[in-house]
């Protein structure tokens, strides 16, 4: 594996994980219902994992500095694997918290390190192209994870659809271990990654934290719901979404290597707006749903490389990425957390529960006031659009 190319070797390790987490992963919220959480206590539930999460930073801080970036990635993948054993016995409350202490451990770990990497590893010139591929791959494993994962699930039971997400998980740090080095800067204390933060970044990331709230953890479940509480039926209309966001995530990405992002911005802002809107009024009907469900994933195909491609590049500007993205990932926490909350409060006050996305609608503003007008960097001379990573 020493001779792909860091690219290549972080978007292999990237189709392992994401499979993984479209076929189990992408059922938690799901899951945890079918054990009887209602949607306000599944919510506070992912409250807590988020708050978890944000204080367990401190331990991951010194973890990474002891083992280095590429091992500290590789032990995050692979907790990542042991987490569905306790979550099988959530509906208990001791297994519930190793659950979310195990989750909260393993992406502290994970995320920051593996948004340094992929910052510092893509080119100038290619960001757009580069986030387009992974965007589109990961919306193609979208379209074959659900599919799966629902029918294991409905017909095999959770014991197969785990067991298989947990091996998939450990496969992915086998490319991880090709790096050979991560120019993310040195790891910083936990005073250092206090000083000198983007707060763009941090906004930025804080405001897709909050509505993530809504559209990757309230959604699925009400989803889930509409359709009868059905693993399969539920894995199909995620697939048919991810067909979708295939398409808009290549466009997306040429389009802002071209330099058009703040035009796409514009767009993808107000699709949000409808999205939003649309999924608050589709849990009357599993058509509806499905078709909101849909639309949703073409938005996110175009959201989701205009706004990393700002983040992963104010990141690499920075020239100490791990930093900027442990403060960052700290803000998505915060975000996240208090979505969840506030969703959590609209759903129990109005019992209705597509209503529980209106909170995180909010994010929208903040996500076109951070990103506009952000220039992409031109690439230096003689860099060849690669840095040599780990």
């Amino acid at each position: 594996m020493t001779h792909f190319s860091p690219f290549r070797l972080l978007t292999l390790h990237y189709a392992f994980f994401q499979t993984a987490v479209a076929l189990a992963g992408g059922f938690v919220g799901a899951y945890l219902m079918k054990l009887g959480f209602s949607l306000p206590a599944a919510l506070i539930a992912y409250a807590g994992l988020l708050t978890a999460r944000f204080g367990l930073r401190i331990l991951s801080l010194g973890i990474v500095r002891r083992v280095g970036y590429r091992t500290a990635m590789a032990l995050g993948a692979a907790l990542m694997a042991t987490q569905y054993f306790p979550l099988m016995r959530a509906d208990e409350p001791l297994w519930l918290l190793v659950w979310l202490l195990v989750v909260s451990l393993a992406e502290s770990l994970y995320w920051p390190v593996y948004h340094s990497a992929a910052a510092v590893t893509g080119g100038d010139a290619s960001r757009g192209r580069e986030l387009g591929i992974r965007t589109a791959l990961g919306a193609l494993i979208g379209v074959v994870g659900p599919l799966l994962g629902g029918v294991l699930l409905d017909r095999f039971g959770a014991v197969v659809d785990f067991s298989l997400a947990a091996v998939l998980s450990l496969l992915s740090v086998l490319p991880l271990l090709g790096l050979r080095n991560i120019p993310a800067g040195p790891v910083p204390t936990m005073r250092d990654s206090m000083q000198g933060i983007d707060r763009s970044g941090i906004a930025a990331f804080a405001a897709d934290g909050w509505m993530a709230s809504g559209l990757a953890l309230a959604w699925p479940m009400v989803l889930f719901t509409s359709l009868g509480s059905q693993f399969e039926a539920f894995g199909l209309a995620n697939a048919a979404a991810g067909l979708v966001g295939v398409v808009t995530g290549l466009t997306c990405g040429r389009a802002i290597d071209r330099g058009q992002r703040d035009r796409y911005l514009t767009l993808v802002c107000s699709a949000l707006v409808l999205g939003f809107a649309l999924r608050a009024c589709a849990s009357w009907s599993p058509v509806a749903a499905t078709i909101a469900n849909a639309s949703g994933a073409a938005v996110a195909g175009l959201y989701v490389p205009i706004l990393m491609s700002v983040i992963y590049d104010r990141a690499k500007q920075s020239g100490a990425a791990y930093r900027f993205h442990f403060a960052a990932e700290a803000g998505w926490d915060a975000g996240a957390a208090t979505g969840c909350v506030a969703g959590a409060i609209v759903a129990w006050m109005t019992m209705v529960p597509s209503l529980a996305l209106l909170p995180a609608s909010l994010g929208i503003w903040a996500i076109y006031r951070c990103v506009r007008g952000q220039a992409t960097p031109k690439p230096a001379l003689g860099m060849g659009g690669a840095i040599p990573a780990k």
